[in-house]
């Protein structure tokens, strides 16, 4: 799914994951303009092996599928046109987009917000906020860090688009 650039950032029992993408839009097929190419962010949990070892050994750690989806991405350079986020996800399938004005205006800005105050995301997905303390501190003191490599990719997807094969899915097969 990932166009090359790929980060993780790892708290307790939380994730966020920032990849380049650009895609077809597999619905629109054969219409003109339905290429989106941009950054993905996922809130997504974060599970350890309780498996001993020694103290040099490494544990196992598994993501979950997503929480929540920040999308931004558009349809030609700068375009700001489809920048939207995914507040409730099943399954890693995301549901209804939601487009919001403040988040197309700043979407760096935006997106810095919201990981700094993690309580609205975590009750709109279901969780306890209580139950993630050491994480929403935590994330909110990367918010800035994980936004600002959010900003580079975005940086890179608004140069030129290239000319792009794309896979079965409609991915396409090269780096941002």
């Amino acid at each position: 799914m990932s166009s090359g650039v790929y980060r993780i950032y790892c708290f307790q029992k939380l994730a966020v994951t920032v990849e380049g993408v650009d895609f077809a839009d597999p619905a629109r097929a054969g219409e003109p303009g339905v290429r989106e190419r941009g950054v993905r962010l996922e809130l997504r949990g974060l599970s350890e092996s309780a498996e001993a070892g020694s103290i040099y050994s490494s544990r196992a750690a598994w993501l979950s599928r997503g929480i929540c989806r920040f999308d931004l991405l558009e349809s030609a350079p700068r375009a700001a046109d489809r920048i939207h986020w995914h507040p409730e996800m099943s399954d890693g399938e995301p549901g209804d987009r939601v487009f919001d004005a403040e988040l197309s205006a700043d979407p760096i800005g935006w997106m810095t917000r919201a990981l700094g105050d993690l309580t609205p995301l975590l009750r709109r997905a279901g969780l306890e906020p209580e139950e993630h303390a050491g994480d929403v501190a935590a994330m909110a003191a990367a918010a800035e860090e994980i936004a600002e490599a959010a900003a580079k990719i975005l940086a890179a997807a608004r140069e030129p688009w290239p000319e792009v094969a794309r896979d079965e899915r409609g991915l396409a097969q090269i780096n941002i």
